[in-house]
């Protein structure tokens, strides 16, 4: 599972919230706090017409409600970056937690090329993964 502030740190994208200019009677509008959300009221006092205030992705311009923080499109393709650099990192550490231990004479060197074997083919697989992410995102 991937960690929050793993995922947190690859987001590359903000929900920026959309807020209409006018109501439809032309009056100003002003903001209005109820039941814990933001909404926006129409000056008027005879109109005082209420519009939610939704949110939009800045990258797959999906719109959401106000109080929602993240864009669920985005960060399923996220998570699934986040997770294939996250085990690159970890079969990285197994190597040379391995060679450490070969090195003790704790593991035998069969042992330790298996180990590194699966390890470096764990590593290509993930490489694979988060290239084509990263491509179809246009990270750097």
């Amino acid at each position: 599972m991937v960690e929050l502030e793993d995922l947190v740190a690859r987001r590359d994208y903000r929900l920026k919230p959309s807020l209409k200019k006018s109501c439809v009677c032309g009056s100003l509008l002003g903001l209005l706090q109820t039941k814990g959300t933001i909404k926006q009221m129409c000056n008027n006092n005879h109109c005082r017409k209420i519009y939610p205030i939704t949110r939009e992705c800045s990258y797959c311009h999906t719109i959401y409600d106000y109080d929602d923080v993240e864009c669920w499109v985005c960060d399923t393709e996220l998570t699934k970056l986040t997770d294939a650099e996250i085990t690159i990192e970890d079969n990285q550490r197994l190597i040379r937690r391995s060679k450490r231990k070969m090195k003790e004479n704790k593991l035998t060197e069969k042992e330790y090329n298996d180990i590194v074997i699966k390890a470096q083919a764990w590593i290509k697989i993930c490489e694979e993964r988060a290239r084509k992410i990263k491509e179809k995102r246009q990270i750097g």
